[in-house]
Protein backbone atom coordinates (compact mmCIF):
# COMPACT_ATOMS: atom_id res chain seq x y z
CA UNK A 1 0.00 0.00 0.00
CA UNK A 2 1.42 3.07 -0.92
CA UNK A 3 2.14 6.16 1.80
CA UNK A 4 2.51 10.02 2.22
CA UNK A 5 5.35 11.46 3.98
CA UNK A 6 5.11 15.32 4.88
CA UNK A 7 8.45 17.31 4.65
CA UNK A 8 8.26 20.28 6.41
CA UNK A 9 8.90 23.69 4.25
CA UNK A 10 12.69 24.91 3.59
CA UNK A 11 14.08 27.20 6.53
CA UNK A 12 17.14 28.97 7.04
CA UNK A 13 18.10 25.37 8.37
CA UNK A 14 16.22 23.51 5.45
CA UNK A 15 17.27 24.39 2.09
CA UNK A 16 16.22 21.15 0.45
CA UNK A 17 13.34 22.53 -1.06
CA UNK A 18 13.02 23.73 -4.46
CA UNK A 19 13.17 27.84 -4.55
CA UNK A 20 10.16 27.97 -6.08
CA UNK A 21 8.17 26.63 -3.06
CA UNK A 22 9.90 29.07 -0.68
CA UNK A 23 7.83 31.24 1.31
CA UNK A 24 4.88 28.83 1.84
CA UNK A 25 3.87 27.35 5.00
CA UNK A 26 2.06 24.48 3.55
CA UNK A 27 4.08 21.16 4.15
CA UNK A 28 4.33 19.33 0.88
CA UNK A 29 3.11 15.53 0.05
CA UNK A 30 5.54 12.89 -1.22
CA UNK A 31 3.94 10.22 -2.47
CA UNK A 32 6.79 7.19 -2.03
CA UNK A 33 4.11 4.54 -3.41
CA UNK A 34 6.11 3.88 -6.54
CA UNK A 35 9.69 4.88 -5.31
CA UNK A 36 12.44 1.69 -5.86
CA UNK A 37 15.33 0.94 -3.27
CA UNK A 38 18.26 1.00 -5.09
CA UNK A 39 19.28 -2.16 -6.76
CA UNK A 40 22.88 -2.71 -5.76
CA UNK A 41 23.52 -5.11 -8.92
CA UNK A 42 22.65 -2.73 -11.85
CA UNK A 43 24.71 -0.05 -10.36
CA UNK A 44 27.40 1.21 -12.08
CA UNK A 45 30.43 2.21 -10.61
CA UNK A 46 31.54 5.96 -12.11
CA UNK A 47 35.54 5.32 -10.70
CA UNK A 48 37.55 2.97 -8.63
CA UNK A 49 39.95 0.27 -9.18
CA UNK A 50 39.86 -3.52 -10.43
CA UNK A 51 37.61 -5.65 -7.79
CA UNK A 52 39.69 -6.28 -4.98
CA UNK A 53 39.86 -10.19 -4.39
CA UNK A 54 38.79 -12.18 -1.59
CA UNK A 55 41.72 -12.87 0.73
CA UNK A 56 42.00 -16.69 1.23
CA UNK A 57 41.88 -17.97 4.74
CA UNK A 58 44.71 -20.32 5.68
CA UNK A 59 45.32 -22.59 8.94
CA UNK A 60 47.36 -21.44 11.61
CA UNK A 61 48.84 -23.33 14.71
CA UNK A 62 48.29 -20.40 17.27
CA UNK A 63 50.20 -21.38 21.05
CA UNK A 64 48.21 -19.27 23.78
CA UNK A 65 50.01 -20.78 26.79
CA UNK A 66 53.26 -21.87 28.17
CA UNK A 67 56.58 -20.68 27.57
CA UNK A 68 55.84 -20.34 23.73
CA UNK A 69 52.75 -18.47 24.21
CA UNK A 70 52.19 -16.11 21.34
CA UNK A 71 53.96 -17.88 18.66
CA UNK A 72 51.77 -18.24 15.58
CA UNK A 73 52.74 -20.71 12.16
CA UNK A 74 51.93 -21.14 9.30
CA UNK A 75 50.80 -25.00 8.11
CA UNK A 76 51.58 -26.30 5.09
CA UNK A 77 50.09 -28.97 3.30
CA UNK A 78 51.50 -32.53 3.65
CA UNK A 79 52.84 -33.32 6.97
CA UNK A 80 54.53 -30.93 10.28
CA UNK A 81 56.56 -32.38 12.77
CA UNK A 82 56.06 -30.82 16.07
CA UNK A 83 58.50 -31.26 19.19
CA UNK A 84 61.47 -30.02 21.30
CA UNK A 85 64.00 -30.49 18.59
CA UNK A 86 65.41 -28.20 16.86
CA UNK A 87 65.42 -30.47 13.69
CA UNK A 88 60.98 -30.38 13.77
CA UNK A 89 59.40 -28.25 11.84
CA UNK A 90 57.55 -26.68 14.70
CA UNK A 91 60.05 -26.59 17.54
CA UNK A 92 58.78 -25.84 21.01
CA UNK A 93 61.01 -24.76 24.01
CA UNK A 94 59.45 -26.95 26.68
CA UNK A 95 60.98 -30.09 28.60
CA UNK A 96 57.44 -31.76 28.95
CA UNK A 97 56.97 -32.26 24.82
CA UNK A 98 59.13 -35.16 23.39
CA UNK A 99 61.92 -34.49 20.61
CA UNK A 100 59.74 -35.27 18.09
CA UNK A 101 56.12 -35.14 20.19
CA UNK A 102 53.51 -35.77 17.26
CA UNK A 103 52.82 -35.02 13.61
CA UNK A 104 50.44 -32.41 12.13
CA UNK A 105 48.81 -33.87 8.45
CA UNK A 106 46.92 -31.51 6.51
CA UNK A 107 45.23 -33.57 3.61
CA UNK A 108 42.50 -32.31 1.23
CA UNK A 109 39.70 -30.31 4.15
CA UNK A 110 41.18 -31.93 7.04
CA UNK A 111 43.53 -31.40 9.59
CA UNK A 112 44.68 -34.22 11.86
CA UNK A 113 47.12 -34.90 14.91
CA UNK A 114 48.68 -37.95 15.17
CA UNK A 115 51.20 -38.90 18.53
CA UNK A 116 54.55 -40.24 17.90
CA UNK A 117 55.08 -42.27 21.01
CA UNK A 118 55.65 -38.99 23.43
CA UNK A 119 56.79 -39.38 27.01
CA UNK A 120 53.71 -37.12 28.59
CA UNK A 121 50.89 -37.89 25.82
CA UNK A 122 49.15 -35.83 23.18
CA UNK A 123 45.80 -34.64 24.33
CA UNK A 124 43.37 -32.81 22.38
CA UNK A 125 39.89 -31.32 23.86
CA UNK A 126 41.04 -32.23 27.58
CA UNK A 127 41.32 -36.26 26.28
CA UNK A 128 44.76 -37.82 25.43
CA UNK A 129 44.71 -39.46 22.15
CA UNK A 130 46.62 -41.09 19.22
CA UNK A 131 44.79 -39.49 16.41
CA UNK A 132 42.53 -37.77 16.19
CA UNK A 133 41.11 -34.58 13.65
CA UNK A 134 41.70 -31.09 14.93
CA UNK A 135 38.70 -28.43 14.35
CA UNK A 136 39.30 -25.04 13.81
CA UNK A 137 39.32 -23.49 17.67
CA UNK A 138 39.61 -26.87 19.33
CA UNK A 139 42.11 -26.66 22.03
CA UNK A 140 44.75 -29.28 21.81
CA UNK A 141 47.85 -29.72 24.44
CA UNK A 142 51.62 -30.76 24.50
CA UNK A 143 53.42 -30.85 27.43
CA UNK A 144 52.92 -27.32 29.15
CA UNK A 145 51.59 -25.69 25.88
CA UNK A 146 48.31 -25.14 24.98
CA UNK A 147 47.24 -24.44 21.30
CA UNK A 148 44.29 -24.30 18.57
CA UNK A 149 44.09 -24.46 14.72
CA UNK A 150 42.68 -20.74 13.51
CA UNK A 151 41.82 -20.05 9.59
CA UNK A 152 43.34 -16.62 9.18
CA UNK A 153 43.88 -13.94 6.22
CA UNK A 154 46.67 -12.19 5.75
CA UNK A 155 45.41 -9.28 6.21
CA UNK A 156 44.01 -10.51 9.68
CA UNK A 157 47.80 -11.56 10.52
CA UNK A 158 48.66 -8.50 9.44
CA UNK A 159 47.06 -6.64 11.95
CA UNK A 160 47.83 -9.29 14.60
CA UNK A 161 51.24 -8.99 14.15
CA UNK A 162 51.25 -4.92 14.63
CA UNK A 163 49.21 -5.79 17.72
CA UNK A 164 51.85 -8.19 19.44
CA UNK A 165 54.69 -6.05 18.13
CA UNK A 166 52.93 -2.53 19.75
CA UNK A 167 52.71 -5.08 22.97
CA UNK A 168 55.93 -6.48 22.97
CA UNK A 169 58.54 -4.03 21.64
CA UNK A 170 59.34 -0.08 22.44
CA UNK A 171 58.36 1.91 19.43
CA UNK A 172 60.79 4.64 19.71
CA UNK A 173 64.12 2.34 19.95
CA UNK A 174 62.83 -1.07 18.92
CA UNK A 175 63.88 -3.02 21.99
CA UNK A 176 61.71 -5.09 24.85
CA UNK A 177 59.30 -2.46 26.23
CA UNK A 178 58.65 -2.97 30.25
CA UNK A 179 55.75 -4.97 30.46
CA UNK A 180 57.11 -8.12 28.27
CA UNK A 181 60.78 -7.75 29.87
CA UNK A 182 58.74 -8.47 33.14
CA UNK A 183 57.25 -11.60 31.43
CA UNK A 184 60.47 -13.06 30.19
CA UNK A 185 62.44 -11.76 33.40
CA UNK A 186 59.67 -13.60 35.55
CA UNK A 187 60.78 -16.54 33.43
CA UNK A 188 64.35 -16.47 33.98
CA UNK A 189 63.87 -15.52 37.90
CA UNK A 190 61.20 -18.93 37.73
CA UNK A 191 63.98 -20.95 36.69
CA UNK A 192 66.69 -19.71 39.18
CA UNK A 193 64.70 -19.82 42.05
CA UNK A 194 63.77 -23.48 41.29
CA UNK A 195 67.02 -24.31 40.75
CA UNK A 196 68.77 -21.87 43.54
CA UNK A 197 70.63 -20.09 40.91
CA UNK A 198 71.77 -16.12 41.89
CA UNK A 199 70.51 -13.60 39.31
CA UNK A 200 71.88 -10.18 38.22
CA UNK A 201 70.15 -7.17 36.85
CA UNK A 202 71.91 -3.99 35.33
CA UNK A 203 69.93 -0.57 35.41
CA UNK A 204 71.17 1.69 33.10
CA UNK A 205 70.49 5.91 33.03
CA UNK A 206 71.16 8.51 31.07
CA UNK A 207 72.53 11.54 33.21
CA UNK A 208 71.15 14.97 32.77
CA UNK A 209 69.02 13.80 29.62
CA UNK A 210 66.08 16.29 30.57
CA UNK A 211 68.82 18.89 29.60
CA UNK A 212 69.12 17.09 26.57
CA UNK A 213 65.82 17.41 25.81
CA UNK A 214 65.86 21.48 27.08
CA UNK A 215 69.18 22.27 25.01
CA UNK A 216 68.58 20.73 21.76
CA UNK A 217 65.09 19.82 21.52
CA UNK A 218 62.76 16.75 21.55
CA UNK A 219 63.61 15.76 18.00
CA UNK A 220 67.45 14.97 19.29
CA UNK A 221 66.35 13.50 22.46
CA UNK A 222 64.24 10.59 20.73
CA UNK A 223 67.40 10.60 18.27
CA UNK A 224 69.77 9.77 21.50
CA UNK A 225 67.48 7.08 22.86
CA UNK A 226 67.79 5.59 19.18
CA UNK A 227 70.91 5.10 19.08
CA UNK A 228 71.81 4.67 22.84
CA UNK A 229 69.34 1.45 22.09
CA UNK A 230 71.78 0.39 19.53
CA UNK A 231 74.75 1.07 21.64
CA UNK A 232 73.37 -1.67 24.20
CA UNK A 233 72.66 -4.39 21.86
CA UNK A 234 76.06 -3.88 20.63
CA UNK A 235 77.63 -4.31 23.49
CA UNK A 236 75.54 -6.60 25.21
CA UNK A 237 75.67 -10.63 25.37
CA UNK A 238 73.58 -12.67 22.50
CA UNK A 239 71.99 -13.96 24.99
CA UNK A 240 70.87 -11.22 27.71
CA UNK A 241 67.82 -9.31 27.59
CA UNK A 242 68.00 -5.76 27.36
CA UNK A 243 64.91 -3.21 27.17
CA UNK A 244 63.57 0.32 27.55
CA UNK A 245 61.85 0.83 31.03
CA UNK A 246 60.72 3.99 30.22
CA UNK A 247 62.17 7.49 29.82
CA UNK A 248 66.08 7.30 29.44
CA UNK A 249 66.22 4.01 31.83
CA UNK A 250 67.37 0.39 30.25
CA UNK A 251 67.30 -2.67 31.90
CA UNK A 252 69.77 -5.35 31.11
CA UNK A 253 68.90 -9.24 32.39
CA UNK A 254 71.88 -11.33 32.22
CA UNK A 255 71.17 -15.00 31.21
CA UNK A 256 73.39 -18.15 31.69
CA UNK A 257 76.13 -18.75 33.40
CA UNK A 258 77.72 -15.06 35.07
CA UNK A 259 79.36 -14.29 38.39
CA UNK A 260 78.70 -11.11 40.77
CA UNK A 261 82.75 -10.50 39.59
CA UNK A 262 81.85 -10.72 35.62
CA UNK A 263 78.93 -8.22 36.18
CA UNK A 264 80.75 -5.24 36.85
CA UNK A 265 83.19 -5.20 34.35
CA UNK A 266 80.14 -5.99 32.28
CA UNK A 267 78.43 -2.89 33.59
CA UNK A 268 81.69 -0.93 33.09
CA UNK A 269 82.17 -1.92 29.38
CA UNK A 270 78.92 0.00 28.68
CA UNK A 271 79.55 2.83 30.45
CA UNK A 272 82.84 3.15 28.81
CA UNK A 273 81.00 2.38 25.26
CA UNK A 274 78.21 5.53 26.33
CA UNK A 275 81.08 7.96 27.24
CA UNK A 276 83.02 7.41 24.38
CA UNK A 277 79.96 8.02 21.69
CA UNK A 278 79.25 10.55 20.04
CA UNK A 279 75.64 11.67 18.68
CA UNK A 280 74.98 13.76 15.63
CA UNK A 281 71.45 14.29 14.10
CA UNK A 282 71.75 17.86 12.67
CA UNK A 283 74.29 19.29 14.58
CA UNK A 284 77.54 19.34 15.92
CA UNK A 285 77.87 15.95 17.61
CA UNK A 286 77.52 15.38 21.35
CA UNK A 287 78.68 13.30 23.91
CA UNK A 288 76.81 11.64 27.00
CA UNK A 289 77.77 9.62 29.77
CA UNK A 290 75.34 7.06 31.71
CA UNK A 291 75.11 6.09 35.35
CA UNK A 292 74.95 2.12 35.76
CA UNK A 293 73.61 0.17 39.01
CA UNK A 294 73.40 -3.73 39.35
CA UNK A 295 72.30 -6.40 41.80
CA UNK A 296 73.17 -10.11 41.86
CA UNK A 297 72.25 -12.60 44.58
CA UNK A 298 69.95 -15.54 44.85
CA UNK A 299 66.44 -14.45 45.14
CA UNK A 300 63.94 -17.16 46.53
CA UNK A 301 60.52 -17.34 46.88
CA UNK A 302 56.80 -18.59 44.96
CA UNK A 303 56.42 -15.48 42.96
CA UNK A 304 58.56 -14.50 40.18
CA UNK A 305 56.96 -11.31 39.83
CA UNK A 306 57.60 -10.09 43.07
CA UNK A 307 61.25 -11.39 42.95
CA UNK A 308 61.28 -9.25 39.95
CA UNK A 309 59.92 -6.46 41.50
CA UNK A 310 62.39 -6.62 44.69
CA UNK A 311 65.54 -7.43 41.91
CA UNK A 312 63.90 -4.15 40.21
CA UNK A 313 64.36 -2.48 43.17
CA UNK A 314 67.77 -3.25 44.12
CA UNK A 315 69.16 -2.01 41.34
CA UNK A 316 66.94 0.50 41.41
CA UNK A 317 69.02 1.77 44.61
CA UNK A 318 72.51 0.65 42.94
CA UNK A 319 71.69 2.83 40.34
CA UNK A 320 70.66 6.00 42.47
CA UNK A 321 73.81 5.46 44.54
CA UNK A 322 75.96 5.68 41.19
CA UNK A 323 73.87 9.46 40.60
CA UNK A 324 74.81 10.34 44.43
CA UNK A 325 78.07 9.80 43.96
CA UNK A 326 78.52 12.15 40.64
CA UNK A 327 77.47 10.12 38.25
CA UNK A 328 79.21 8.33 35.11
CA UNK A 329 79.85 5.44 36.98
CA UNK A 330 78.62 2.15 37.91
CA UNK A 331 77.85 0.73 41.69
CA UNK A 332 76.12 -2.36 43.30
CA UNK A 333 74.72 -3.54 46.30
CA UNK A 334 75.85 -6.62 48.17
CA UNK A 335 74.62 -9.53 47.70
CA UNK A 336 75.64 -13.06 46.53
Amino acid sequence: MGRSVKARPETADNPSIPAASRGTSDPIEINVQNMESANLDRTTIIEGGDQVQADIHHPHLVIFSGSNCGRRHKLQRGITTVGRSPRTDISLNDDRVSRVHCVIEWLGDTITIEDKGSTNGTFVDAQRVCRAILHPGVTFQLGHSLMKIEYKTEAEIRLEESLVYSATFDILTGIFNRHHFIKLASMEMAYASRHRLPIGLIMVDIDRFKSVNDTYGHQWGDFILSKFANMLIENKRTEDLVARYGGDEFFILPRGDITREALAPYCERIRRAAEECKFSFDATPIGITVSVGFHFQKMEGDDPEALVSELIRRADQALYLAKEKGRNRTEGLPGY
